[in-house]
């Protein structure tokens, strides 16, 4: 008898084969590189931390001179007013004086020559200062060129400069913090979301095997039915049985559908076919003394630990504003020509500056920086608290998680004996169809529940490995020698 395909599988390998809906094999390592190069993966916290690398270098040497080079042009305009009829009237007099006086300084032989001479002097001495200007008027216009170069470089600030710097490094361990922290969050998300994929496409594949199953069943009390041997009412019951396989399959099938696309969308890659299957590593994980014997330092505990270095800075540039400072400085000027009068060629000199009073209260603002630190350090604590509950909390699920996949192992496999052996004795009239269905829908459940394990191991690893910071190591599980993974059967 010819038989056809169920319209479920018939659609599936059409699909398949459709080139343009071909899809885009993916296993988990290239998913992870994949989901780093989007947007969203982290690549915003690598860019926060290249910046405050970037910042820390940038005053690493405060206590080096700042050297600056600058040129003025300018124009300028100057008067000079003098006032000259005092000067000349002095001087008139202590010259008229003077020529008096000068006879006698002479034999009286020649005192009445001196005389004569000294007084025709005296005469002319008014005509001589007349061309003088009792004022004089003077005004010089130019344009100058000043080039300059200054340097100042700090010698002692109380620890400010040094505070700048702690700050900026403290920046630094808080983004690196902030990128664990993203990579530990993305590598449980993709873990989700991957694995989450996987889950809903072995439900729908188990879904469809008991759909087939129910199908094969009805045929079978179609055929009895023919020929006599059951009741039409057990035909009507293995179409119900049929239809709710049928419901839960479209059901299932959606839920893949939707599970690939939140996939596609957190790797941006087109119709990903995610490769790597759910998987169960039979190693049993290292104790939990090996996750918390030594508090690993993830993301949680570096941007902590970052935060208490940053207060430990702002309490000491609050110190800092309590003592003197004393910078060194100096000047040259690079073309003496061109300066004006009042301007030196070049100057050294040291400034100490003492903060005396202020309207801040400075001894308040240096115990509120003490407060911040301590409550930074208490949080760096509880952040530790906290680490090591989730890894314990994880530890736990993963290990419960692979316990339970290994032990609803044996369920499958009893599950499919006891169908075989249901529909065997349903062929033969020593069964009912209604054995026939609960045996279809407790190797559907057992094959969902054995998925769900393997899922529910997966999710715990990458949240265990994300809480120790080692969400690299996810992979090398993934791809263990020991992993056992859901078979598509």
């Amino acid at each position: 008898m010819k038989r056809t395909l169920p319209l479920a599988p018939a659609l599936l390998l059409a699909i398949a084969a459709s080139p343009a809906l071909a899809q885009a094999t993916l296993d988990y390592r290239a998913a992870e590189m994949a989901m780093q190069a989007t947007p969203a993966g982290g690549a915003a916290a690598e860019a926060d931390v290249r910046a405050a690398e970037h910042q820390a270098k940038a005053v690493e040497h405060l206590y080096r001179p700042t050297i600056t080079a600058s040129a003025s042009v300018i124009a300028y305009e100057k008067s000079l007013s003098l006032d000259l009829t005092e000067p000349k009237e002095q001087f008139l007099g202590d010259a008229q004086s003077y020529l008096g006086g000068l006879p006698g300084q002479y034999p009286p032989v020649y005192a009445d020559i001196v005389a004569l001479i000294a007084g025709r002097i005296g005469q002319a001495l008014p005509g001589l200062l007349a061309p003088i200007p009792d004022q004089y008027d003077y005004t010089q216009r130019d344009v100058v060129v000043r080039p300059n170069v200054a340097a100042i470089m700090p010698l002692y600030t109380g620890g400010a400069l040094e505070a700048v710097s702690d700050a900026a490094k403290a920046q630094v361990t808080l983004a690196q913090g902030g990128r664990e922290l993203a990579r530990g969050a993305d590598s449980v998300r993709l873990a989700e979301v991957y694995f989450g994929a996987q889950l809903a496409r072995q439900l729908e594949v188990s879904s469809r095997q008991t759909l087939t199953s129910a199908e094969q069943h009805l045929g079978n009390v179609r055929a009895m039915e023919r020929e006599g041997v059951v009741p039409h009412s057990l035909t009507l019951e293995a179409v119900v049985a049929r239809d709710a396989a049928k419901r839960a399959n479209d059901r299932a099938r959606r839920d893949a559908d939707m599970a690939q696309l939140a996939l596609a969308r957190i790797t941006g890659t087109a119709n990903p076919a995610p490769s790597t299957p759910l998987f169960v590593n039979t190693t049993p994980l290292p104790p939990l003394t090996a996750w918390t014997g030594d508090v690993p330092r993830n993301g949680q505990i570096a941007m902590a630990e970052g935060a208490e270095q940053l207060a430990a800075a702002g309490e000491r540039a609050a110190r800092a504003t309590m003592r003197p400072s004393v910078y060194a400085f100096g000047s040259v000027n690079a073309v003496r020509k061109q300066s004006l009068p009042v301007d030196p060629d070049w100057i050294v000199g040291a400034t100490v500056r003492i903060p005396l009073v202020s309207a801040v209260n400075r001894r308040e603002l240096v115990a509120a920086a003490q407060a911040r630190r301590e409550a930074a350090r208490l949080r760096a604590a509880d952040a530790r608290t906290r680490t090591e509950g989730e890894i314990e909390k994880t530890w736990l699920m993963a290990d419960n998680a692979r316990r339970a996949f290994a032990s609803i192992a044996s369920s499958v496999a009893a599950a499919e004996e006891n169908l075989r052996v249901k529909q065997i004795g349903f062929r033969e009239g020593v069964g009912t169809a209604a054995e026939v269905t609960d045996a279809q829908t407790a190797l559907g459940l057992a094959r969902a529940q054995r998925a769900t394990a393997a899922y529910e191991y997966n999710l715990s690893l990458a949240a265990l490995l994300a809480a120790s910071g080692q969400s690299e190591r996810f992979v090398d599980y993934a791809e263990a020698p020991d992993r056992q993974t859901v078979d598509d059967r």
